[in-house]
This record gives C-alpha cells, structure tokens and sequence, in this order.
C-alpha cells in the first residue's frame, strides 16, 4: 500500500512532464498549458514539443541480456544469487539457484537497477532484493546518450502497452520483444535532455524510498516466516520473541507513512501536486 501510493505519485509526475508534456517551460509554467508551442510529427500521429523529435527505445538506453547461469555454477564460496522471473515477483528465497561472481559486470545485478524480463512476461520494475546474477530472458536496461533512469524506466513501462496491442491486433500471444522491437518503436524525445535530468532529481528520492521500503519488507518476511514455525512447536513465545518484531512492523508503518506525508508536500510545492493530482500553478 505504501509502495502503491509512491509508485502511483511518481507515475503521475512522469504523465504531467512527458505524456501531457506540462514540463516546466522557461519561465516554470506548464510548457503545454501556457501555450507552448506544439508541432505535428508523422512518424508519432501526434502533436509533440517544438524542437521535440521521434526516436527509440534504442536511442535512451541499452539492454543487456542474462546469461544462461547454469553454465556458470559457482566452484567456491564466491558465488551470488541467479535473478530469474521467479526472483523478479519473490526476491531471493532460499531456494533461489546460485552463480560464480566473476560473471561480466554487465550482467551482475545491484538494487535500484532497471530489469526488464523480455520472454513470455513483459514486465519492468526497479531491483530491491540485493546484489544477484542475472539469467537469461531478463534485460538489464542502463542509460545511454545521458538519459536518467526514470526517463527509460516510464518510456519502457508505458511502451510495453505498445507490444502487447500488436500481439492482439495479431491474435497472437508476444512470446518475446527482441533488439528489432526496440529499434521499431517510436518515442517523443526532447533535443535537450536537461528536462529529463530535472524530473530525475525529484523522482531518485522516491525510487530509493521504493526500494528500501522493499528491502524491509522482504527483511520482516523473512523475519516472519522464520519465527511463525518456532512459534508453531513451542520453541518461541509470543510475548518476548514476537514482541520485537510486531514492534518493527509498528515503527516502519509509521515511519513510511511520515515518508509519503513528506514527499506529498515537497511535491505539492515544487510541482503542483495535490494530494491526489498535479495541478496548474499560479506563478
């Protein structure tokens, strides 16, 4: 719930920017609505931001494929977590299969990273559950040509809408996108990526408090599920040993809530957010 209410925030932030293309313009007001002007494209069927043009998902970031990470077994105590799809939706369990950490860089998985899983199940989202490996049928999508991570993160989530109409249209199911996808797909971008970089500031502090909020969920799960069965054969009790973790539970629910509170306000402020949408400022 807490997660919804900022992922929901920052999304609706990214809209007003570059779907409505409200971004600040020179003199801080809404570029569209204090008349901007707004130029035809062909290539998009759709009016975009003078000086404003069409390019790819290609043109905003790269996408480096897993491996295939039983080939890669670890030999020694050096060894990290295989991220699969399953890993994407669970984070880590215990089950989770293992790999050598001297697998390439590129394909070695950080928190806050940008996963993409391309085959079967198109879905994005931002990395919590600490460092990994990440297998094969899952991109890791970093920045090219200096655009930010939330600028390729939303473009990649809003376009995903994009690949699963053209399997309907098909009748078919997407079994997978491929580089040739991204090359075909087309996107409004700005000339002048600083825009890009000023949303950034103000949706990094959200996107780190997405993923630490993450990262505690998963810690009071396991916290959980390790006491729950000691609490099941009598080896805990409920008054000392669950008492702590109750209280965990107690303080991070407040502390979130005093997060949001925050962040709602800073945003209020600086980009007329109203609690519940983003409204047009007065200067």
């Amino acid at each position: 719930m807490i997660n919804d209410n900022l992922e929901k925030m920052a999304k609706q932030l990214y809209d007003y920017w570059f779907v409505q293309f409200d971004f600040p313009d020179d003199n801080g007001r809404p570029y569209k609505l204090s008349g901007g002007v707004m130029v035809w494209n062909e290539k998009l069927k759709r009016e975009i931001p003078n000086g404003w043009y069409c390019g790819t998902l290609l043109d905003i970031a790269e996408y480096t494929n897993g491996l295939a990470c039983q080939r890669f077994r670890p030999i020694d105590d050096n060894k990290l977590p295989v991220i699969k799809i399953k890993e994407m939706h669970d984070g880590l369990p215990s089950e989770t299969e293992l790999v050598r950490s001297d697998i390439p860089e590129s394909v070695k998985v950080y928190d806050g990273d940008v996963l993409f899983s391309w085959s079967a199940s198109l879905e994005v989202m931002l990395w919590a559950y600490g460092n990994g490996g990440l297998n094969q049928h899952i991109f890791k999508v970093t920045s090219k040509n200096g655009f930010p991570r939330s600028f390729y993160f939303y473009q990649l989530i809003d376009y995903i809408g994009n690949f699963k109409r053209m399997a309907e249209a098909r009748k078919t199911t997407m079994g997978h996108i491929t580089q040739d996808h991204l090359k075909q797909s087309t996107i409004a971008l700005p000339q002048n990526i600083d825009i890009a970089n000023e949303l950034e500031k103000r949706l990094c502090p959200i996107f780190d408090t997405i993923v630490r909020n993450n990262q505690e969920i998963m810690n009071l799960t396991k916290q959980r599920d390790e006491l729950l069965p000691l609490l099941m054969n009598g080896q805990a009790s409920v008054n000392y040993h669950l008492s702590y973790s109750f209280a965990a539970i107690s303080i991070l629910y407040r502390h979130k809530l005093y997060d949001i509170k925050n962040e709602k306000s800073s945003y209020t402020h600086r980009s007329g957010w109203n609690g519940t949408r983003f409204i047009q400022r007065t200067a």
